[in-house]
């Protein structure tokens, strides 16, 4: 088998146009105005009445009664022992240098005037010999003295006691009060009107057009088609 190429005419089915005039009937929108009741949408202020609350502190006075302890000094005697000073005079033994005088007599020959003359004479005169000694000696000296001794005292000593007095003290007590006041608050408020309302309308309107109407026809047309056919082989094997 071999493939060869052939024309052969097919028939096909072929979609034509041909124009008509038809009559058709439209629907024209057009607007209108129109007068209607409409609702309005509008802000009113509106006085409104409210109350703004606010805490606050009361304080109040009060008092009670409680025990109070407190203290007197009541007057009382006590022994006590003291120290009073003294002065003594105690001999105290001390030592000090003094002059002495280890001289002595002797006979001295001394001539004297006389009316006749001079006369000579034997006299006994003293020779001082002046001489530092250390000597002991007892003095008699001031010395101060403690020496304890009791007596009574006027004391104050303290009594505890309890009375009953007052205390004050505040109170404090948390309150809300209301202040009341007035204000302005938008509202929304709705109310009908009359308002020029544009409205569509359809009017009907014939006119003449020209349309294309499809119709179908048939007709032979030439196509190339591939087919297989069978060739004769020249040789002996005749494959």
């Amino acid at each position: 088998m071999v493939t060869e190429t052939c024309t052969v005419m097919k028939t096909v089915t072929e979609t034509c146009y041909r124009e008509e005039q038809q009559v058709k009937v439209i629907q024209v929108p057009k607007v209108i105005q129109v007068e209607k009741l409409v609702p309005y949408e509008y802000t009113a202020w509106v006085r409104v009445k409210k109350e703004d609350p606010q805490e606050i502190e009361i304080k109040t006075p009060k008092f009670r009664w409680v025990d109070q302890e407190y203290t007197i000094n009541v007057p009382g005697k006590d022994t006590v022992t003291k120290i009073r000073k003294r002065t003594e005079l105690v001999p105290t033994i001390k030592y000090c240098t003094v002059s002495e005088d280890h001289g002595c007599w002797e006979t001295k020959m001394v001539a004297t005037e006389t009316c006749g003359g001079c006369l000579c004479c034997e006299k006994r005169v003293w020779c001082p010999n002046i001489v530092q000694v250390t000597k002991e000696t007892t003095v008699m000296e001031k010395v101060c003295v403690e020496e304890p001794y009791t007596c009574e005292v006027a004391i104050c000593v303290p009594i505890k006691k309890t009375r009953r007095v007052k205390e004050y003290f505040t109170k404090t007590e948390k309150k809300v009060i209301k202040n009341p006041y007035w204000t302005l608050e938008p509202r929304k408020r709705t109310k009908m009107v009359t308002a020029c309302v544009p409205e569509t309308v359809y009017e009907e309107k014939t006119e003449i057009c020209t349309v294309k109407v499809p119709y179908k026809i048939e007709k032979q047309v030439p196509c190339t088609v591939t087919r297989q056919v069978p060739k004769e082989c020249p040789c002996a094997c005749q494959g």
